[in-house]
């Protein structure tokens, strides 16, 4: 099992008002190298960039993945505030079981993650234009770790 990273750009489509809007949800795989490695159960973390927003870019949720990856008819499922990408792009399903969209709801803000001696060698934030990556087994247990710690717990 693996546990994954994908990248949202509030600049391609709306990342807060998908994510809220949908517990299934669609996700492009642009690394299709990485495919083969993709099975339905694994974890699957949810990175928003920060798009014009300067210092809210971070991980925002966390879901499994649901389906495989498949080239699918887009159906607009999202709203693309730029160029729809390529069509003959497979796309995963993933199931959301937790959204965090700002820190007081206890997102995992970039800020912080270069901060963790661990995560700050995420390859999504030294190469913040991949959009699928997957974590080593060291990343995924720190990365879980905080995700945990930072639970907003219900009184």
């Amino acid at each position: 099992m693996a546990t994954w990273l994908f990248r949202g750009n509030p600049r391609d489509f709306d990342v807060n008002a998908y994510l809220q809007a949908h517990r299934d949800i669609r996700w492009h795989v642009h690394q299709q190298l990485l495919i083969p490695q993709m099975h339905m159960g694994d974890p699957v973390y949810i990175w928003r960039s920060n798009g014009n927003s300067p210092g809210t870019g971070g991980i925002v949720a966390h879901g499994i993945l649901s389906g495989p990856a498949l080239v699918r008819p887009d159906n607009d499922f999202v709203t693309w505030l730029r160029r729809k990408p390529d069509p003959s792009v497979p796309t995963v399903l993933i199931r959301l079981d937790d959204i965090r969209l700002t820190p007081r709801a206890g997102c995992l803000l970039r800020s912080e993650l270069v901060l963790d001696a661990i995560l700050r060698s995420l390859d999504i934030i030294s190469k913040p234009s991949l959009t699928n990556v997957k974590l080593s087994a060291v990343q995924e247990e720190r990365l879980e770790q905080m995700w945990e710690a930072r639970r907003v717990r219900e009184l």
